[in-house]
């Protein structure tokens, strides 16, 4: 359904199935001229016959002696005419011809006369001699059109029956011969049309594009370099017609009003982050403050989860400016190459030391020359986040991996690993998980969350061309993200 649509929204297949329909009217156009000419020319042999047919009839039916008659029936055909008499009487036949006649039993044809003749001849089989006005007789003359050796030839039959004669007189006309040159200029007169009107579609296609489809085309490849909300209006000073150039006008304007509402956006979130980050912030130096100064083990424990959750919401946020920047506005990624080991080594002691309850774990087996593409603020963000829902979603007790690797398959890459136990994904919910806001109902049922955390993951690894993955088995959770973008560092 979705190539349906595509084809139904495509202009240029309009425009090809336009074109097609037009070259094959052309076509039909120029045969059917090239086959009434070719019918015209015949019928115009087969009257030119009817001279020669009155002749003999009236050469039989006259009191002649049969010697002049062989005579006679010699300069009787012209041109490519010939004439067979089939005498009943005296059980025999012969052709008589003219001297300047052109005739041979069988016609040999070389060249391109090898091909036009049997296209010509087909042309021949399919006309229709009916109803041939013989205006010497005032009657209709029936005469035939067959083909015998690849030649093809009009013939009129006589029935003679008198005192001189019985039998069958045929007079045969070869129009293969006759034809030929006409029909070579017919084709000459086709080939020129049609030469002409494709060179007319092929103009008009050309003023097509240049003046329509080529700027609409530039300008969708001109958006569609650019992000969501990053757009730059489109400027074209070719030659175009005026409802395009309207359009791209009319489209220029959506998005200067577009970039005037991403500015507005942009300063309110910087401004929401500042006025939020700050009072967390204080929030969470007061409750440390608090927890120095009590001795309830409980009630420190109580007061952690809420620093825990305080700087959830500081991250969330930075997290949010950070995809926002660069995700939403267009802007380039830093030109940042970090050492993944010195980069997640001091974040796991952090959270090793903070979540004393789960049994946290390091190792990395890659070279520490190996730099990644990747700035410290996104690796960070990915890091804890993978890292806050492995906490999130297993149960005290549970044992975190966080793996460092290489992976030599059809290209090197280096593996960044956090394996969590105790919990695990649905099968068929895996596909959804890094999806804006989703959240399964058992995340749902353990905690509270916006489901945007594997969202903004997903984004950060796609605007460094890397890749990320998750495994689920077993009561066992896994993400692996994959860095394909690698250089030595500098010494």
């Amino acid at each position: 359904m979705i190539s349906i649509k595509k084809w139904k929204n495509n202009p240029q297949i309009y425009m090809l199935t336009a074109y097609v329909l037009l070259v094959i009217l052309v076509f039909s156009i120029v045969f059917l001229y090239g086959y009434i000419r070719v019918e015209n020319v015949l019928m115009k042999e087969a009257y030119e016959m009817l001279p020669t047919h009155i002749q003999i009839e009236h050469l039989f039916m006259e009191d002649q002696d049969s010697d002049n008659i062989i005579d006679i029936l010699r300069d009787i055909p012209v041109g490519n005419e010939f004439v067979y008499v089939n005498n009943n009487d005296a059980k025999s036949s012969a052709f008589y011809y003219n001297a300047n006649t052109e005739y041979k039993k069988k016609y040999v044809y070389q060249g391109v006369d090898a091909i036009l003749v049997p296209l010509l001849n087909k042309f021949l089989m399919n006309s229709e001699l009916e109803n041939v006005y013989n205006i010497y007789s005032q009657e209709n003359i029936g005469i035939q059109i067959g083909e015998e050796d690849g030649t093809a030839f009009l013939k009129i039959d006589h029935h003679i029956e008198s005192d001189l004669f019985t039998g069958d007189i045929t007079l045969y006309r070869v129009v293969s011969m006759t034809l030929l040159d006409e029909f070579k200029t017919i084709l000459s007169h086709c080939l020129f049309f049609f030469v002409i009107l494709s060179m007319m579609i092929f103009i008009n296609y050309m003023l097509m594009r240049k003046l329509y489809y080529g700027p609409l085309d530039k300008m969708r490849k001109h958006f569609l370099g650019m992000t969501k909300f990053n757009m730059k209006v489109f400027t074209y000073d070719g030659p175009m017609i005026p409802k395009v150039r309207n359009t791209i006008d009319v489209v220029n304007q959506t998005v200067l009003e577009l970039q005037d509402g991403v500015q507005e956006s942009k300063a309110f979130l910087d401004e929401m982050v500042h006025e939020i980050k700050n009072p967390a912030h204080n929030i969470k130096n007061e409750i440390e403050l608090i927890e120095d100064t009590i001795d309830d083990e409980e009630l420190k424990k109580n007061l952690h989860s809420v620093v825990n959750e305080t700087e959830n919401i500081t991250s969330l946020l930075s997290s949010i400016k950070v995809t926002y920047d660069i995700y939403y506005l267009g802007g380039s990624p830093p030109d940042s190459w970090i050492n993944p080991v010195g980069e997640i080594e001091p974040i796991y002691i952090e959270y090793q030391s903070k979540y004393p309850e789960w049994t946290f774990s390091f190792e990395h087996c890659v070279n520490p020359n190996r730099l990644i593409w990747i700035d410290k603020g996104s690796i960070e963000l990915i890091i804890r986040n993978l890292l806050d829902n492995a906490i999130k979603y297993s149960k005290e007790g549970s044992s975190i991996f966080i793996g460092i690797r290489e992976q030599q398959d059809e290209e090197y890459r280096i593996l960044i690993d956090v394996v969590n136990t105790n919990s695990s994904i649905e099968y068929h919910k895996i596909s959804k998980i890094f999806d804006k806001y989703y959240r399964t109902n058992k995340a749902k049922e353990q905690t509270v969350g916006a489901g945007i955390g594997l969202w903004l993951i997903k984004n950060l690894t796609d605007i460094y061309d890397a890749d990320v993955s998750v495994q689920s088995s077993n009561e066992t959770t896994g993400f692996i993200i994959s860095f394909k973008h690698i250089k030595e560092m500098e010494k």
